[in-house]
């Protein structure tokens, strides 16, 4: 509901009483997940332009130039609380809401991501949540027949109570067919297109904007129900529609539904817009006005259309038995109208329903200094032990039960499959463009700031390992309440964190997402997730360049370490796993380094010097060993003797989670100019040992056969889910 203050700021507005269909529509619109009334004083900080950047945050989608007439579009959205209450139809409508965002620019969606965080598996209730949100996922993605390409997941018990799921969206327009989200011409018709209107989801964006209580866990009237069937129609529909440039704009029906979609066209369009409400086609007959209004039915898009273009697009909607009406038209009084039977129910300024919400003040409470000792720290009296329990850990074991339910290979432009740093997609001008996404939330949870930068450069060599040049970031930004003072100051120090990353890497947010109050309250206490700043990063590849992939492809090859290795296992996995819990100052964000590393292992990639290569993260370079060696044929012997840094011992050299660092494959032949390039970026290398033949891995004061660490890292999630 509308707080006293903003009901009574409306009052005065409009110099009258508020009705109350107006006080519906307000309520959404005005929510936190429509408004982002506590988030938007500070995305000035963040890097939006740069090269190639058509349209960047604001719309549906943000779209890229990347050549030869094509644009490259990205969309992504948070389904939280929908997914904690009903985890299958939550996650599986944060899929179609995602893709609908995205082809509300005129594009061909033709990728997806998800990224989920849960609370352990050891409790059934998140088990069940996670085996309902991949099916959801799976059978929606499978079912509009859009390739499943990366994803994320991670487990802490703040997510107990509140998961989250991110989803991503990708897609391509020709510059000439690029529809905007706005009503710029009165006259025009609104046309209301896909499935017909219900109940479900009323109240949808306001319910994502509070915290999540016991009470609302037993009701799921807020969550949307998808519909992948009806959205292939639709989707199928615009395609053609938009192909023939019969659209003057387009939005989706998402968060706040008809009165949120036609109230931004006309604020994007500088018009208004008069909607009769009787018009829209429905599921429900008895369907009260203000329901028709602000419902998040799923499906739907919101069309506008020339007079001259109208009997066209009537012909295409019907021809693919597409659900369609003309629900209303574009003004020139800068109004929202909606009528019923002629009766008026609301009318609204625009520049008061859209962003003319009384700005609430935010208090930004100060976050508890972390220190940098290691007191905690005692070397593993067992290190095949250490190294079994953190290949087992579920932050780190292998994910196939999750990505072998999902179709990544449908529309054929899938290069590089999931498993791997990132997923590679083809674009129809012959372009390679690679997609990753990234959060370590213990390190944000520690120090939001410094955390989210190094998220940030996270991805960055996820795509760099691979032999990608980053081009551009899309984000969610997940926290809990803003009234909290504690919880607000880990968003605003996230913030500066990513606005950080954003210019020193001169990489442009071209679209992104807030979501707020992700907070699970019961009688006893209320319980905030971890700070979760998801940081997708797209690259683009050169001309005629293979992805390198990280699992070992070569016999007696040389194992780079690329960068110094520096005792920082504070909010390690090594240090959870050893306390149950993190602590400390977590690795340093080091933009200078990371830029330099970044630059030789480019010109390594480019000049064909590193036959496998990956990116040293979670659980440090023992893991990211593990993992070439797992995904490849070979095993490994090292000498750890001579690794670049401070470290002291053999298990901070294992397991620390110092930033900036790569680990390649280098065969005998290319090693001296593979030294060169590292030498001429000022980069840190040594030779750590050789692949082998045999299934070993040997890291000299202790091995380990490849088949047991194998069967225990491919058992992780799987041995939940059963």
């Amino acid at each position: 509901m509308l707080k006293p203050e903003e009901r009574e700021h409306a009052r005065k507005a409009l110099g009258r009483e508020v009705t109350a269909t107006e006080l519906r529509v307000l309520e959404v619109l005005w929510s936190e997940h429509c408004s982002y009334k506590s988030s938007r004083r500070w995305f000035h900080l963040l890097k939006t332009d740069g090269e190639g950047v058509v349209l960047g945050m604001g719309e549906g989608a943000g779209l890229v130039d990347i050549g030869d007439n094509l644009l490259v579009g990205v969309a992504m959205e948070s389904h939280n609380h929908p997914s904690q209450l009903d985890p299958y139809h939550g996650a599986a409508s944060g899929v179609g809401e995602t893709i609908r965002d995205l082809i509300s620019q005129g594009c061909n969606a033709i990728g997806l991501m998800n990224c989920v965080r849960l609370g352990d598996l050891s409790k059934q209730r998140n088990a069940h949540i996670l085996d309902n949100i991949v099916r959801g996922i799976s059978e929606y993605g499978n079912g509009v027949g859009i390739p499943m390409i990366g994803g994320e997941i991670e487990f802490d018990s703040s997510y107990d109570g509140n998961c989250l799921v991110n989803v991503v969206c990708i897609g391509y327009v020709r510059r000439d067919r690029m529809v905007r989200s706005q009503a710029d011409t009165p006259g025009h018709h609104l046309v209301i297109l896909g499935s017909r209107t219900g109940r479900d989801g009323i109240g949808g964006a306001s319910f994502a904007s509070r915290v999540l209580s016991e009470a609302e866990e037993e009701s799921s009237a807020a969550v949307q129900i998808g519909d992948p069937l009806s959205m292939k129609v639709l989707l199928d529909t615009l395609a053609e529609i938009a192909e023939e440039g019969l659209l003057s704009g387009l939005q989706d029906l998402g968060g706040g539904g008809l009165a949120a979609a036609a109230g931004e066209l006309a604020s994007a369009g500088g018009t208004g817009v008069e909607i009769h409400l009787e018009r829209v086609p429905l599921r429900e007959e008895d369907m009260e006005p203000w329901e028709i209004l602000i419902s998040e039915s799923q499906e739907r898009m919101l069309a506008v259309v020339s007079q001259e273009n109208l009997e066209r697009v009537r012909i295409i909607c019907e021809k693919n038995d597409c659900a369609h009406a003309v629900i209303g038209q574009v003004s020139e009084d800068a109004h929202f109208t909606a009528r019923f039977d002629d009766e008026s129910l609301a009318r609204l300024p625009i520049g008061l329903m859209v962003g003319g919400f009384p700005e609430p003040e935010r208090v930004e409470g100060k976050l508890v200094s972390q220190t940098d000792s290691l007191e905690w720290y005692s070397e593993p009296s067992d290190y095949e032990v250490a190294l079994m329990k953190l290949m087992s850990s579920l932050n780190i074991c292998d994910r196939s039960w999750i990505y072998s339910q999902y179709d990544q290979h449908v529309q054929s432009r899938t290069a590089i499959d999931i498993g791997e740093n990132a997923g590679v997609l083809e674009l129809p001008n012959g372009r390679l463009l690679a997609f990753t996404s990234h959060c370590n939330s213990y390190w944000c949870l520690l120090d939001p700031q410094e955390g989210t930068a190094n998220s940030a450069a996270g991805s960055l060599r996820n795509i760099v390992s691979m032999g990608a040049k980053p081009l551009f970031i899309t984000d969610c930004l997940n926290f809990g309440s803003p009234e909290n003072p504690e919880s607000y100051a880990q968003f605003v120090e996230a913030m500066r964190g990513l606005g950080r990353f954003s210019h020193d890497f001169s990489i442009p947010i071209v679209a992104g997402n807030v979501s707020l109050y992700n907070e699970a309250r019961t009688q006893q206490e209320s319980k905030r997730t971890n700070p979760t700043p998801q940081i997708m990063l797209s690259g683009i590849f050169p001309r005629g360049f293979t992805p390198v992939r990280r699992g070992l492809v070569t016999p007696w090859a040389n194992i780079y370490l690329m960068g110094e290795t520096l005792p920082e296992l504070n909010g390690s996995e090594y240090q959870r796993m050893t306390l149950g819990h993190v602590k400390g100052e977590p690795p340093k964000y080091r933009p200078n380094i990371e830029k330099n590393t970044m630059a030789a292992v480019l010109e390594a990639h480019q000049n064909g010097l590193i036959r496998a290569c990956n990116n040293v993260g979670r659980g440090g370079i023992l893991v990211s060993l593990m993992k070439m060696a797992l995904s490849g044929q070979y095993g490994f012997k090292l000498n750890l003797d001579y690794i670049p840094g401070t470290v002291s011992s053999i298990g901070q050299r294992l397991f620390s989670e110092t930033s900036a660092r790569y680990l390649a494959e280098v065969t005998e032949s290319n090693q001296n100019e593979f030294l060169e390039v590292c030498e001429k970026h000022g980069v840190p290398s040594c030779e750590m040992g050789l692949t082998v033949n045999e299934r070993v891995a040997d890291f000299g004061s202790f091995s380990i056969a490849m088949e047991e660490v194998e069967e225990t890292w491919r058992s992780g999630i799987a041995s939940f889910m059963n």
